[in-house]
């Protein structure tokens, strides 16, 4: 059986330097998917807040509607 001598590999200060900047990169693509979902929920939260207020701006009109109508009964 024939031997072939070992695969060496060798680094050189470009490859390493490569492979920092994709190393950050990555690092910052990942902080910025972080930050849209952090904006996105907060956004949810404030919408959800602010329907809840219209619901109850709403209900409370339609109350006060009702009590015209009907008379209030205390």
């Amino acid at each position: 059986m024939l031997r072939r001598k070992p695969t060496t590999i060798t680094l050189t200060a470009a490859d390493i330097e490569q492979y920092e900047a994709n190393r950050q990169r990555k690092l910052w693509e990942q902080q910025q998917q972080q930050l849209q979902e952090q904006a996105a929920t907060q956004e949810n939260f404030k919408g959800e807040k602010q329907k809840d207020a219209k619901d109850d701006l709403k209900s409370l009109k339609e109350k006060s509607r009702k009590d015209r109508i009907m008379g209030a009964s205390h």
